[in-house]
């Protein structure tokens, strides 16, 4: 044995005179190592279970400390780990468990309702970690005027996912189509799952992808009622995502082996629930770190049990948008490096925010906001957009007329000028298109693969082999790299690679063509984001072969400072071509009455007055189209004619991309100020496009006396700007010809104290303007519905004075109504005749009707029912079958509470016997003044005036704890 060791010495030293190494050099210590932490979590219908993991080296033994009683499952944990290794003193609240050190976790069974806080120690006392078990903060249901701008108030809280609907558009065919959003996959949403159902587990993964932004077109044949929905006979649904209203192809071989032929597709794959699409960031950097610079790791946020991937169950919201008109919906979900808090580690924490709109003309824009809500600041931070593109019609990807599928390995093409991509199916039936040039558009986007929603990926990995002769390099997704389509040998002559299937042919998910990353380099690549030619093939060559169609955004990389948000947004539309088209364009101008293009005095008299305009357009089934405008009117006799344009029946059949260039707008006679311009375009049959709006303000000119001028939002005194909420994001400009500092920028709401924004700003660029904002403007401190005005006020420092006038309103808006988490009646002696009735005890929050409907709005009351008070149970899964197939999640419906054992109740109120199935426990007051928010709290109403009395059954009660639900709802009047 000695003998062998030597040769291999030698030979190991041999090599070391032919190779040039690195030298590495590992240092060990005689310090024993104890250690442990939270692996995963798991929820189940009646408890959660923890996963701890460990290292003991030194002592066997941990102890659990817990700042509540009976929280733990001690009898689960005895039978896993023995009743010798568990040491119970439930009146410390400390548990000791004596640890194998060959293994590596242990099962914790723990209460789900209670909140309370786990902490692991050394058995000499030292904390190891503390975990915050059913925290209400990690389940925050506010979003700050950060995150969804200043509108955060008028949403309502939903568990059941639903499918919001869009703008009607007629075709000259008799046909209509109708645009709609929501989470995941349509067939779940359409159905109104619960999302603590669609939070569940399928396989690896997810029963439904609730951080994907769905969008659909229903489409209604001539003589059929879009009203009649999707399963009315002539009616049809378009989705553009992998597994988005696709079940039908759920079996379907092409489908399972997509993959490499050594890995089909499982259950968590198939085509069902958009499995494959998702939004996320690099959070799992900070987990494990990658081994390259600029190409972090990434998970999925449907890998079960991770606080990395989602720390909880999403919370979705709806509302209708006071500006559209239309519903809109929110996502709003967390994530945290890992599960416990431990001495010296980091554990950085993101809450994302997905919002889904209409915008006039039915495209839905996505807009997702990152923001750093824990107490660590995030270094290098990306946010990324994954989706998995496939285009679907009624339940499966769309078929040609020989029923072969057409709709998934298709070319992606660019819009050209850095505006985005689309790709449409094999029959020209149906194109999508990704609109990327958006004000806070994607730093990076590349049209290529996409990756699996369920797992975590070092993001580049580095195997050094045998002393560094053989080193190995991986990347991942989305840094993953292409490979071969072919390979060639003597014997065997040229044949596919595993990478490439030839019967489609095209590469297996995800790869995508040598040379290319499935989407980025590293996080400063910009993928296909630079493509500025019309129509050309992303990536590749035109008749080079095509991969599993996806797309991939990133933000860019950036220091995420505590409370700060990183945005990312985008819109899409789906075309359904039908028997005739209306033409679809797209003009390079986006300005909106609350974020108007601005154009300089200087810059309107440099253009002489013209607006260049660009962008592109496509017709199905026309050769001539006409472009026509109007300025500060709708009014059809002011309509002008813009250009003409001709394409090829060839490209109309195609449904080819036209490039608009070479074309001036001319604005001469133009007043300073807003101004609205609108577009529209008809081909020579007469069909016509949806109309798009571009609003622009032109600045007035520079003087000595200073300037300052509001552009966002868009507000006059005869049109105020509406508000739901109690601050305003305000952008705007300011300018001054001669003055090289600005004293003060400073603003007064109403005849409130006047406010000062900045103070000696340095003007290095004379008679050019500025631009500034306030973020959140606070206007807490008008509660009215009248127009209010704010006044912002320039000076520079010769004591000249420039003035800006804002007008904004608070516009009516719904109820909220907020209830404490817990109502405790204490501990009781019981009978079958009943004691005293008792009151109840409210340790944290309050109950409270905020108001915020129209003046002279009658009361409105607040009602509470009582189910009756179960037993509260435990229920011990021992080792029953724990794989992840089996995890059941929470369910409102069934908690830990059993029905074979209830106490009775009689309730009080005012000391009177009610019913208590339908209490009116109290009601606002007539909103008969000017204020906008009214709140009652009915906190003491409740603890003063209700009483109950509790009685057993005939045959007594057993000792324990006893849960009532409870649901307080708002009716009309009192009953």
């Amino acid at each position: 044995m000695k003998k062998k060791s030597l040769l291999l010495l030698i030979l190991i030293s041999s090599l070391l005179l032919l190779f040039s190494t690195t030298s590495v050099k590992a240092e060990t210590t005689d310090t024993p190592l104890t250690d442990a932490d939270i692996a995963q979590v798991f929820p189940h219908k009646d408890n959660t279970e923890i996963i701890v993991s460990y290292v003991l080296e030194d002592q066997k033994e941990l102890v659990l400390k817990t700042t509540e009683k009976k929280v733990l499952d001690i009898e689960a944990l005895k039978k896993e780990l023995g009743e010798d290794n568990v040491l119970d003193d439930s009146e410390k609240n400390e548990t000791i468990v004596k640890l194998d050190p060959n293994k590596i976790s242990f099962k914790l069974l723990v209460d789900n309702q209670k909140p309370f806080t786990l902490s692991v120690h050394k058995i000499n006392g030292e904390e190891i970690f503390n975990y915050d078990v059913n925290d209400t903060n990690q389940t925050r249901d506010v979003v700050t005027s950060t995150d969804d701008e200043e509108d955060a108030s008028g949403w309502v809280f939903s568990e059941m996912l639903k499918v919001s609907e869009g703008p009607i558009l007629e075709h000259s065919d008799g046909s209509s189509t109708r645009p709609l959003l929501y989470f995941g996959d349509y067939n779940y949403a359409i159905q109104r799952m619960s999302i603590s159902d669609a939070f569940g587990p399928r396989g690896n993964s997810r029963i439904d992808s609730l951080t994907t932004p769905g969008t659909a077109v229903l489409y209604a044949s001539k003589g059929s009622r879009i009203e009649d929905g999707a399963k009315a006979k002539g009616n049809h649904i378009y989705t553009d995502h992998y597994g988005d209203h696709q079940e039908n192809d759920y079996d379907m071989v092409s489908v399972i082996n997509m993959g490499l032929k050594e890995k089909p597709r499982g259950v968590e794959d198939r085509s069902i629930g958009s499995p494959r699409s998702y939004t996320s960031n690099s959070l799992y950097n900070y987990v494990i770190e990658s081994d390259g610079k600029g190409v972090p790791g990434v998970s999925g946020p449907n890998k079960i049990g991770e606080s990395y991937a989602m720390l909880d169950t999403p919370k979705f919201y709806y509302r209708t948008n006071p500006k559209t008109g239309f519903e809109e919906q929110k996502m709003v979900f967390h994530q945290k490096a890992f599960y416990a808090y431990k001495k010296g580690r980091n554990n950085p924490e993101i809450t994302t925010t997905i919002k889904l709109s209409f915008n006039k003309v039915g495209r839905v824009q996505t807009k997702i906001a990152f923001k750093n809500t824990g107490k660590y600041a995030f270094g290098n931070f990306v946010g990324l957009s994954n989706h998995d593109l496939s285009l679907n019609k009624d339940n499966q990807e769309i078929r040609d007329n020989r029923g072969k599928a057409i709709g998934n390995y298709v070319k992606l093409r660019a819009l050209g000028n850095q505006r985005g991509m689309y790709m449409q199916s094999g029959d020209n039936q149906v194109r999508t298109t990704y609109y990327l040039n958006r004000e806070n558009g994607p730093a990076g986007w590349a049209g290529r693969s996409s990756s699996k929603s369920y797992i975590a990926t070092k993001g580049f990995m580095h195997s050094p082999g045998l002393i560094e002769i053989i080193p190995s390099n991986e990347r991942y997704y989305p840094w993953k790299v292409g490979k071969d389509d072919h390979t060639w040998s003597l014997i065997g002559g040229t044949k596919p690679t595993k990478f490439f299937n030839d019967d489609i042919p095209g590469y297996r998910s995800p790869y995508v063509a040598e040379k290319l990353y499935n989407a980025f380099s590293d996080h400063w690549d910009k993928g296909d984001l630079g493509r500025k030619d019309v129509g050309g093939r992303l990536g590749v060559k035109e008749n080079d072969p095509t991969w599993d169609a996806g797309l991939t955004m990133r933000t860019s990389p950036r220091d995420l400072l505590i409370g700060q948000t990183i945005k990312l947004e985008y819109e899409s539309q789906i075309d359904v071509k039908g028997t005739t088209f209306n033409p679809v364009f797209e003009l390079d101008l986006h300005g909106t009455s609350d974020n108007p293009q601005v154009i300089s005095d200087k810059e309107f008299q440099d253009r002489k007055g013209k607006l260049p305009i660009t962008g592109t357009w496509y017709d199905f089934d026309s050769t001539d189209v006409t472009m026509y405008y109007s300025i500060d009117s709708e009014d059809p006799e002011d309509d002008q004619i813009l250009f003409n344009r001709s394409q090829s029946s060839n490209d109309a059949f195609n449904g080819k991309l036209n490039d608009i260039t070479k074309v001036n707008l001319p604005l001469k006679g133009l007043d300073s100020g807003m101004h609205t311009i609108r577009f529209y375009m008809v081909d020579k049959e007469g069909h016509r496009s949806q109309t798009q709006e571009h609003v622009l303000k032109i600045s007035k000119p520079v003087t000595n006396e200073p300037q300052i001028d509001v552009t966002s939002p868009g507000a006059t005194s005869k049109n105020p700007y509406k508000v739901y909420g109690e601050s305003i994001d305000i952008k705007g400009t300011w300018s001054d010809k001669d003055s090289k500092k600005i004293k003060s920028i400073s603003y007064q709401i109403n005849n409130h104290d006047e406010k000062i924004v900045r103070e000696n700003i340095a003007n290095p660029t004379l008679g050019q303007l500025n631009i500034g904002d306030i973020d959140g403007l606070d206007i807490s401190c008008c509660n009215n519905f009248d127009k209010n005005k704010i006044v912002f006020k320039i000076v520079d420092e010769e004591g000249l004075v420039g003035t800006d006038s804002f007008y904004f309103q608070h516009v009516p808006g719904g109820l909220t109504l907020s209830a404490p988490e817990e109502i405790d009646f204490g501990t009781l002696a019981v009978s079958p005749t009943g004691g005293t009735p008792v009151k109840p005890t409210i340790k944290e929050g309050n109950i409270v009707l905020g108001d915020y409907r129209q003046q002279d709005a009658p009361p409105i009351s607040v009602s509470l029912k009582m189910d009756k008070f179960y037993k509260e149970e435990k229920h011990n899964e021992g080792n029953d079958d724990d794989s992840l197939a089996n995890i059941d999640t929470p369910d409102e419906e069934t908690r830990t509470e059993s029905p074979k054992e209830a106490l009775v109740h009689d309730v009080y109120w005012k000391d009177k016997l009610i019913n208590g199935d339908d209490l009116i426990i109290g009601q606002s007051a007539q909103k008969t003044g000017p204020q906008w928010e009214y709140k009652t709290n009915l906190t003491e109403d409740v603890l003063k005036n209700l009483k109950i009395r509790f009685r057993s059954g005939e045959n007594g009660a057993s000792s324990g704890k006893y849960v009532s639900h409870w649901t307080w709802q708002t009716v009309d009047s009192v009953q």
